[in-house]
C-alpha cells in the first residue's frame, strides 16, 4: 500500500541550495513555509525538497485483512506440530491418542488520522500552492506513522542479537560493530526455529527471491555489513540482481535492505536528581530513575540518559524525589523506576530492572521540567507525580547504555510471516469542497487529511531477530 511513498519520493530531484542563506519560519493560517531573508523582494518558484525517508516494515510484513462489521479484532490460529510417539505399539493395542493444540495470535485494528487546515489567505498569498503542497506533505506523514507503529511493535520481539561474545546492551563498546560472524548466528538461528525465506510473501513476492531471509538495517550499519570483507566478496562474485531501492547486497542467504527510519539509541549524563526530606512517602532506600528523551517526529526513543540511584536512607518512608529533566526542547521526556523490596536492595541498586513508570501528562513530560516523584503523599504542598503499578514498562529497546557516549543501532533479521499488519480499513484520503458551507459560511478555509485502521502484530518470536551494535562510522 504505502511502497510507492518511498518510490515517489526518490523520484524527485534534490535543488542546489546556496550556502550559509538564513531561513525562517512563517505562519499563515495553519499551513508553514520557508522563506529567505530577501522574502519580500522575491519568492523562488522552486521549493526545497523535505528529507527523504526510506520506509520499510509494512512492505516486509505479512498482510490480512479484516473484513468491515466483523468488530476490531482479528485472530489467526496455529495448530501446533505433533509430539513424535515415544514407544512403539504392542499387539492389539493403539495406545493413548495424541493430543493437538493450538496457539493464537490477536490483534485489535487502532484509527489513526491527521489533517491540515488551509486558510483562504494562504491561498492567495503564496507562491507555491499550499494545498498540493499539504496533501504531498500529508502523504509523507501517513506512510512514517504506519511504519511507526510497525517498528513499535516489531522492535518488541524477543531474540536479541550482539556482536562477538557480548552478552548485552551494557556491555556494547565503540569497537563492538556487526561482522559476518554476527549475522552466521542470526541466520543459524532462523533455520534452526524453521523459519522460512520470503518467497512468495504477500506483497514482496518475487519469483527470484528465492528462500532469502530479509534484513532491514539503519544507515551506519549498512556500511559495517558492507566492508565487511566476507560480505564485499561474495557480492564481488555472486552478481546478484538487487530487488529493491537501497539493497545493498545478498549475502548468507539474506537480502539487505536500508532504512533511515530506524532509531539510533544514543546516551547521555544523568539528570540531576535530590532529594526532599519529609516530602512524601516513598517507602523504600534505594531508587534507580531512568529518563528516557522522545524525538517529536516520529515518537522514537532517541536519548536513553544513564541511570541515577538515589539512596533516601535506612530509616526514611516520608521522602520524595526531584528529577529535573534536562533542557533539550527537541525531545519530550519519559520517566522510568525501579523502587520496590523486590527490585532494589543495597547489593543490586547499581543494575536493578527498570519496572515502573511515572504518570504525567500522556505520560510525557516537557524539556527543564522539575519532577517531583512520590507515591500518593503531598506532604509539602508541590505536585507530586506517583508511581504507576500497571501499565507500560520501560522494555528492552530502552535498556541501558554503558556510557554517556554510547552509540547504539538496529538492525533486524525476518522469515516469512514474522508480523502481519491487519487492516481493517485503507488508507483514506479526505478533502473539504471548495466554497461556502454551513460550518464555514464565508469560505475561509478548506481541510485536507487521511484515515487509516490498521494493527501490527508479531506472529512468531522466533521467525525474527534484533541485532544491536555500535558502529564504526558512527
Amino acid at each position: 500500500m504505502f511502497k510507492w511513498l518511498s518510490n515517489k519520493l526518490s523520484s524527485w530531484l534534490m535543488p542546489k541550495m546556496a550556502g550559509g542563506a538564513d531561513t525562517t519560519s512563517t505562519v499563515l493560517g495553519n499551513f508553514t513555509v520557508q522563506s529567505g531573508s530577501d522574502a519580500i523582494q522575491y519568492i523562488a518558484e522552486k521549493t526545497l525538497r523535505v528529507a527523504h525517508k526510506i520506509l520499510r516494515f509494512y512492505e516486509m510484513a505479512d498482510k490480512a485483512v479484516l473484513p468491515s462489521q466483523s468488530s476490531k479484532t482479528f485472530q489467526y490460529t496455529r495448530y501446533e506440530r505433533l509430539p513424535l510417539p515415544f514407544s512403539t505399539i504392542s499387539e492389539g493395542n493403539e495406545g493413548s491418542s495424541t493430543t493437538m493444540s493450538i496457539s493464537t495470535v490477536t490483534a485489535t485494528a487502532e484509527q489513526w488520522g491527521a489533517y491540515v487546515t488551509i486558510t483562504d489567505v494562504a491561498e492567495l498569498t503564496i507562491r507555491h500552492k499550499p494545498f498540493q503542497k499539504a496533501l504531498q506533505l500529508l502523504g509523507f506523514q501517513s506512510g512514517e506513522t504506519i511504519e511507526r507503529e510497525c517498528f513499535n511493535v516489531v522492535a518488541t520481539g524477543t531474540s536479541i542479537f550482539y556482536p562477538g561474545t557480548v552478552a548485552s546492551r551494557f556491555a556494547l563498546t565503540s569497537t563492538d560493530v556487526v561482522t559476518s560472524d554476527t549475522w552466521r548466528r542470526m541466520v543459524a538461528s532462523l533455520r534452526s526455529n524453521g523459519a522460512m525465506g520470503m518467497e512468495r510473501a504477500q506483497g514482496v513476492a518475487d519469483p527470484e527471491l528465492g528462500d532469502h531471509y530479509v534484513a532491514i538495517l539503519d544507515s551506519f550499519m549498512e556500511f559495517d555489513v558492507s566492508s565487511d570483507p566476507d560480505f564485499i566478496d561474495a557480492v564481488r562474485y555472486a552478481a546478484a540482481k538487487r530487488l529493491w531501492n537501497g539493497e545493498i547486497g545478498e549475502f548468507l542467504g539474506v537480502r539487505f535492505l536500508r532504512s533511515n527510519s530506524l532509531p539510533t539509541l544514543t546516551s547521555a549524563a544523568a539528570p540531576t536528581t535530590n532529594i526532599n526530606e519529609d516530602g512524601g512517602d516513598l517507602a523504600f532506600r534505594f531508587h534507580r530513575i531512568l529518563v528516557v528523551g522522545f524525538d517529536t517526529t516520529f515518537n522514537y526513543p532517541s536519548v536513553i540518559y544513564q541511570v541515577s540511584t538515589e539512596d533516601v536512607g535506612a530509616a526514611d518512608v516520608n521522602d520524595s524525589i526531584t528529577v529535573v529533566l534536562p533542557s533539550a526542547t527537541t525531545l519530550r521526556y519519559k520517566i522510568y523506576w525501579a523502587a520496590s523490596a523486590s527490585d532494589i536492595t543495597a547489593s543490586t541498586a547499581a543494575n536493578a530492572a527498570i519496572t515502573k513508570y511515572v504518570q504525567g501528562s500522556d505520560q510525557y513530560f516537557a524539556a527543564s521540567a522539575s519532577i517531583e516523584i512520590g507515591d500518593t503523599a503531598n506532604a509539602n504542598g508541590t505536585t507530586i507525580f506517583a508511581l504507576a503499578t500497571s501499565g507500560t514498562t520501560a522494555g528492552s529497546l530502552l535498556d541501558e547504555l554503558a556510557s554517556a557516549t554510547s552509540k547504539v543501532h538496529l538492525g533486524f533479521l525476518f522469515g516469512k510471516e514474522a508480523y502481519t499488519v491487519v487492516d481493517l480499513q485503507n488508507l483514506q484520503s479526505t478533502l473539504t469542497p471548495p466554497g461556502a458551507s454551513d460550518s464555514n459560511p464565508l469560505a475561509l478555509r478548506r481541510k485536507a487529511g487521511w484515515k487509516v485502521m490498521f494493527k501490527c502484530v508479531i506472529n512468531n518470536n522466533n521467525f525474527f531477530n534484533r541485532v544491536e551494535a555500535e558502529s564504526a562510522f558512527d
